[in-house]
């Protein structure tokens, strides 16, 4: 039987116990193809020779003419009795959610760690990421080589590198166990959790190697090789492998570095890895290679000296043998969800799920329940990537289709049937009879969504795994020269939609189409998409990033101008009158609400669960008790206890979900409003709902330029409505926002803009250069060292992202591609410039002029907005121009 066969035939019948579901995940360009095809050449689907360059899973051909990985991809593989689904995921902090996707799908990551490199920005994203997913982690150092090629590392010096970079990768763990454990206690023990999590060789959880080259070991690998020499069990062995021991005699001892030994790690294992570097790749001699190669007992039949140190290498310490090993001594797919944290995080409350048995079991006899985590476009189908968690999903099985909100009737469940059963192979898919539970595959099926559930019963409920992954920010009205095309064009973005998890599409009022993508390369990888789907010529706008307005607060304010910074209206007399005043909340405060954005959806809409809104009402009350007082030039400054207390208790709204971190405050004595948290209480006034209206209106466009509010309280502190004025109650809308406008021009304006956290690595040559650079972008520089391993300066600095595009290409060509970058979302800054600023002291006078000539970066920002938006500007533009005649005549 051939191996393909044999592969298909596991698929259905591998007991789960003996599955392994395994992803990849690495910081860019830190080797995870390159190992992907190193694990391929062990079912002979890419030859050893071309392992590590022919990138097999980056089947695109952008993926290929880049370098880099766009879209997560994977491939089954068997070894011994062993089914290993591979997942390989990109590096790029564009494709996160390719990432998510692949760490969803499988229970073991390994996560690759460029030796020299160290611990970059994406790993410790995608540590985090793996912890919180409940992931069995394997640390892969990679790039082994390069500590002898480039930095000419001695063995000793080698073994002091490691151990280092081992204390940096735990050393980011313990930081983010420590910050899981703060905001959910239910994870347990810190010291419990960071023992078994952290990276030990002694462990087995941590690996060397060198995918482009074919190699990699632990130390069970060398502790098998001197087994017989040594006379000792294995598990000593391994003990003394990686740490202060060196060998005598009498046996293996503790002190090594005191007595001036050498460790076992760099007499046993780095030495005579570096003495086959030296002649394989250094001196090129192939004669000392055969030698050596003798007396390690590995044959090989290359007569050139680089090919036949890649066959020593790979014959000697294959990277196969060392990683699935690695794998097999983890969890298998049969046990991937008896961790109570996992199966929490899966299915909301385990103890009352439906389907929560089912999973933890993983029963090839139990119900059939296959997740879908992603779609992919297959031979000109949607075709959806699935984990099957429990029984057997046959080609023609009619399975009910779940989402993640629970139904009242489990009968209202929709019922589709299995079109076609495969597995994935790269850039191909093999077709299956049936697939067993704990396996990868892709199913064919229509009416499937995104995180929606297949199921053989038709329960109430199917899986809540969240996505965690950034909103997209960067967005583009996007549309087809042909416009014959424009409905086939609409479908197209559709398509794109579901198939890219990280992309939103818009239908505007205007009816213009518009993209939202997660970075410049995501945009330029949805285009070459879009052109793939035949549509090559398009007309695409320059990118839109959103801005946020909010108001700041004026620290030498006195308390009688604050009182003083209330706002009337009045319309027809006293026919209605309203007074409100508008303060800033603290920064703590807005992101408590972002973080807790699904509760304050719900308590928008009336639907919150009755203890969920109590804890979150106490939380918001004792964080605003703590930081409201504190905000000098505030309504809210020296306030006491009680009266922040009552003031969160009479909440009367707060802000959409486009702007949900904003209150709308009932400080009018006289109206015992219907409490916002539980509605059950109270009574409403006639036109209540207008006032909330124009609140929303308010927030939705901001006074500056029209972009949403952020971080604003109104108190309402008094309201009177004459009821039977119909001209009157039909304005109150507008009054309101028109007030809740006059009133934040009262306090300072200020734009929030979107910020990139951005890593520069350079040389020293071009560090004038990349400062030059990230000042022209108005970036804020953060940090400044010295990777002492790669001898490159790591400058770490905020970026807005209005300011970001084309910025990798300027740094290139301004550095002559000595530098280069990564940049990630960070969080909304406020910029610290008033738009609307004029000189008005003497010395401000003296030194800006008299019209303020000095560049405003916030004026300009918001006048490019303005501009985008058909608002107008204060530009001064010349209404009839005539060439001016000159007294002298030019010959």
């Amino acid at each position: 039987m051939s191996l393909l066969n044999e592969l298909c035939e596991a698929m259905g019948s591998k007991p789960p116990e003996e599955v392994r579901n395994v992803c990849l995940i690495a910081h860019v360009d830190h080797g995870k193809t390159s190992l992907a095809d190193s694990l391929c050449s062990a079912n002979a689907i890419v030859s050893n020779r071309l392992a590590g360059k022919v990138r097999f899973l980056d089947s695109r051909e952008d993926e290929q003419t880049r370098g880099i990985t766009m879209k997560a991809s994977g491939v089954s593989l068997l070894y011994g009795p062993l089914l290993v689904n591979l997942m390989d995921s990109p590096g790029h902090v564009d494709f996160s959610s390719e990432v998510t996707s692949a760490i969803c799908l499988s229970d073991i990551a390994l996560l690759l760690v460029d030796v020299v490199e160290g611990v970059c920005s994406q790993t410790s994203a995608l540590l985090r990421q793996a912890i919180v997913n409940g992931q069995s982690l394997i640390l892969v150092i990679n790039k082994l080589d390069r500590l002898r090629l480039e930095l000419k590392l001695t063995a000793s010096e080698t073994y002091t590198h490691v151990r280092r970079l081992i204390e940096a990768v735990n050393a980011c763990v313990s930081q983010i166990v420590s910050g899981i454990i703060l905001d959910d206690e239910t994870w347990g023990n810190i010291e419990d959790l960071e023992e078994k999590l952290h990276f030990d060789p002694c462990k087995g959880n941590v690996l060397f190697s060198s995918a482009i080259h074919g190699y990699a070991f632990s130390l069970e690998e060398f502790a098998e090789i001197y087994l017989e020499k040594l006379k000792m069990d294995k598990r000593t062995i391994m003990n003394g492998l990686f740490g202060d021991f060196y060998f005598t005699p009498q046996g293996i001892k503790s002190g090594a570095n005191a007595k001036g030994k050498k460790t076992l790690f760099e007499q046993l294992i780095m030495e005579p890895i570096w003495a086959l570097h030296d002649c394989g790749l250094i001196d090129n001699d192939l004669e000392k290679l055969t030698k050596l190669a003798e007396k390690i007992e590995v044959p090989f039949k290359s007569k050139r000296v680089n090919e036949a140190f890649d066959e020593v290498m790979r014959n000697w310490l294959p990277i196969s043998r060392a990683c699935f090993r690695a794998c097999a001594r983890t969890v298998s797919a049969k046990k991937a969800f008896t961790n109570q944290q996992r199966l929490k995080k899966l299915l909301g409350d385990p103890t009352s799920h439906p389907l929560a048995e089912a999973i933890e079991n993983c029963s090839p006899e139990g119900m059939t329940i296959a997740f879908v985590v992603k779609f992919i476009r297959l031979e000109g189908q949607r075709v959806a990537i699935c984990r099957v968690l429990s029984g057997k999903v046959r080609k023609g099985d009619k399975l009910f289709v779940l989402g993640a909100k629970k139904l009242e009737d489990s009968s209202d469940a929709v019922e589709t049937e299995v079109i076609s059963v495969k597995m994935l192979r790269g850039r191909e898919c093999i077709p299956l009879a049936e697939v067993n539970s704990g396996c990868i595959c892709v199913i064919e099926a229509n009416g499937l969504l995104q995180n929606s559930t297949l199921c053989s019963e038709a329960v109430s409920q199917g899986i809540q795994l969240g996505r965690e992954q950034g909103e997209p920010l960067v967005r583009v009205s996007i549309n087809t020269l042909d416009l014959n095309a424009t409905e086939d064009f609409k479908e197209a973005l559709k398509l794109l939609s579901v198939l890219d998890t990280s992309l939103r599409v818009l239908e505007l009022e205007t009816g213009e189409l518009a993209l939202v993508t997660a970075g410049e390369v995501h945009l330029q990888k949805c285009l070459k998409d879009l052109a793939d789907l035949g549509f090559p010529d398009l007309e695409v706008s320059a990118p839109i990033v959103p801005f946020l307005e909010t108001i700041v607060p004026d620290p030498l304010l006195t308390s009688a101008q604050i009182v003083a910074q209330d706002t009337e209206c009045r319309l027809r007399g006293d026919a209605l009158f309203i007074r409100l005043r508008a303060a800033p909340l603290h920064i703590d405060v807005v992101d408590f609400m972002d973080k807790h954005a699904d509760i304050v959806h719900q308590l928008r809409l009336g639907k919150a669960d009755v203890k969920l809104a109590e804890d979150f009402k106490s939380k918001l009350q004792n964080l605003c008790k703590e930081v409201l007082p504190s905000m000098k030039g505030t309504y809210w400054f020296k306030k006491s206890n009680e009266e922040i207390e009552e003031l969160v208790e009479k909440i009367w709204t707060v802000g959409t979900d486009r702007a949900r971190a904003n209150l709308l405050i009932n400080g009018i004595p006289s109206y015992d409003r219907k409490s916002f948290w539980n509605k059950e209480e109270g009574r409403i006034r006639p036109f209540d709902q207008a006032m909330i209206s124009g609140f929303e209106l308010f927030i939705g466009a901001g006074p500056l330029c029209n972009e949403a509010m952020r971080g604003i309280a109104l108190i309402v502190e008094d309201w009177i409505l004459d009821e039977n004025d119909a001209v009157v109650t039909g304005q109150l809308m507008s009054a309101m926002k028109a007030t809740c406008k006059a009133s934040c021009e009262k306090v300072g304006l200020r734009l929030v803009a979107a910020m990139y956290r951005c890593l520069v690595s350079t040389t020293s040559q071009a560090l004038g250069k990349v400062h030059g650079v990230l000042a022209q972008r108005k970036a804020k520089v953060l940090s400044e060292d010295i990777n002492e391993a790669t001898g490159l300066f790591e400058v770490a600095a905020l970026l807005p992202i209005v300011e970001s595009f084309s910025f990798c290409d300027q740094l290139r060509t301004q550095s002559s591609g000595m530098a280069s970058a990564q940049l990630q979302f960070s969080h909304w800054e406020v910029i610290d410039e008033d738009p609307y600023w004029q000189p008005s002291t003497l010395e401000e006078m003296e030194e800006f002029g008299l019209k303020g000539d000095s560049p405003n970066h916030a004026r300009g920002y918001m006048d490019a907005v303005r501009r985008r938006k058909g608002l107008p500007t204060e530009d001064v533009i010349v209404v009839s121009a005539e060439k001016q005649r000159n007294l002298k005549k030019n010959k």
